[in-house]
């Protein structure tokens, strides 16, 4: 079966899960077993693909309810799972970066949005349309009022930033960083981000099988006032000692959880760079950090590397990527997803959601019913967008990879979805808005502002 739907909780509005059938030839027919009532779908090959509107009248009525599919070819049974429907929304979009999976071509790619509820695509970021400049990072704060960013590299760049409607290009490089807004993420009132600015490195492994590594040279965390246009930091999350990276803020914006590790030289020492998980207090009303630092996690004594934290929208769990060493897990083939109950410290090791291959960069739904990551278990090679139901406890459900019209489509697809984010509205831009303002608008700059 292509994709393997078998067996999974999927939300009331998922676009069809449209599937084919290996090894079975001819008409088919999918009889879905319900408590009130049956449903028939008729298919003349082995691809069954579900009309829209149908579907989702199905999933709207049977919410709450386990659904026994049996896919039956000349009176026989060839193929039975089940569905469970569960009363939890999905968000309506998704973005993420289109990009083929090799150092050679990385200036041929794609920021997309795509409509959840169906097979419905947008561009909002084209990169033939911007000199070919790396386009990375789309991230939304998933608030009711929305705030998302992200950047094009570029001799024109710059941080596209966009709320209620507006779309601003911005120059978040000082005089006194060491570089442009890199890995970050916005607080809910849209007026603060927090940033990791680095200078950050691609090798190529001259053995294993393992193709390429990424490594920074120095990293550092600041703050942006979207508002004020000023870049802040202090001496917490600064200095050549230690690296600090991939930060993201708590619901109530009052934490930030970020990765830290002692620097050591590199390249030579990269596989000794190991991030554990730390936390240090902020204030959304004046945009200042605490300057104390708390250990949330200790990967390193583990002999493992935290990357990628993203904190629950309810507060209770943090997931992030745990790989064997450094700070780009999606070259990594061991790197698995974990999850962090932040009230007892302990630490699920998700052997539901994580596979023989990559399982890396995630996000969580707005509501925090569900995560999506991108994961290369089928081929080690191509990124998919994979799904998967939290219940409140923090236990994850088997995942399901992102449905498309045609279930053969990812048998030929040769680029990896980089970067999956979910979240509510759909942005009110696309990429001719980018390709214009890349061209002909000068970036807004940014002052700088120590603060202790």
């Amino acid at each position: 079966m292509t994709p393997d739907y078998r067996d999974i909780v999927i939300p009331f509005n998922i676009a069809p899960l449209n599937f084919m059938l290996e090894g079975v030839d001819g008409r088919v027919e999918v009889l879905i077993s319900c408590p009130q009532r049956n449903y028939r779908f008729k298919s003349k090959a082995s691809r069954i693909v579900f009309p829209l509107s149908k579907w989702h009248s199905m999933l709207d009525n049977e919410k709450g309810n386990r659904l026994q599919v049996s896919v039956i070819q000349g009176g026989s049974v060839v193929q039975k799972f089940f569905w469970d429907i569960s009363h939890d929304p999905i968000d309506k979009c998704l973005s993420y970066r289109l990009i083929e999976p090799a150092y050679e071509v990385w200036n041929l790619h794609s920021v997309e949005e795509r409509d959840l509820e169906s097979y419905k695509v947008r561009v909002l970021g084209d990169n033939n349309t911007t000199d070919h400049s790396c386009m990375n990072c789309h991230t939304s704060n998933r608030a009711d009022s929305p705030a998302t960013f992200f950047h094009v590299r570029g001799k024109s760049g710059g941080t596209f930033y966009a709320k209620d409607g507006a779309l601003r290009k911005l120059d978040t490089k000082t005089d006194s960083t060491a570089g442009a807004a890199v890995y970050g993420e916005i607080e809910k009132s849209g007026r603060f981000g927090i940033f990791t600015t680095a200078q950050i490195m691609p090798i190529l492994h001259s053995g294993n099988m393992e193709r390429l590594e990424v490594f920074d040279t120095s990293s550092d965390l600041f703050v942006v006032d979207f508002q004020d246009n000023i870049v802040s930091d202090n001496h917490s999350v600064r200095g050549e000692d230690y690296q600090e990276t991939f930060p993201c803020f708590s619901p109530d914006g009052r934490t930030i959880y970020f990765c830290r590790a002692k620097s050591l030289p590199q390249p030579d020492s990269t596989k000794m760079m190991r991030y554990d998980l730390y936390s240090v207090s902020f204030d959304p009303e004046t945009g200042e950090l605490s300057d104390s630092l708390t250990m949330v996690f200790s990967a390193s004594t583990l002999g493992k590397s935290v990357s990628f934290p993203k904190c629950s929208p309810d507060g209770k769990h943090i997931l992030f990527c745990v790989s064997d060493y450094g700070t780009f897990p999606i070259w990594h083939t061991e790197t698995d997803l974990w999850m962090l109950d932040i009230q007892t410290g302990k630490v699920d090791t998700l052997g539901e959601v994580n596979d023989r291959y990559s399982d890396s960069y995630h996000s969580w739904s707005s509501n925090g019913k569900w995560i999506v990551w991108a994961s290369k278990r089928e081929d080690r090679v191509y990124g998919r967008p994979y799904f998967a139901h939290v219940e409140d406890d923090g236990s994850v459900s088997r995942p399901f990879v992102l449905p498309q019209r045609d279930p053969s489509y990812y048998l030929s697809q040769n680029q990896s979805f980089n970067i999956p984010e979910m979240y509510q509205a759909p942005e009110t831009y696309s990429h001719r808005d980018i390709s214009r303002m890349y061209f002909k608008s000068v970036p807004e700059k940014m002052k700088y502002k120590e603060r202790n």
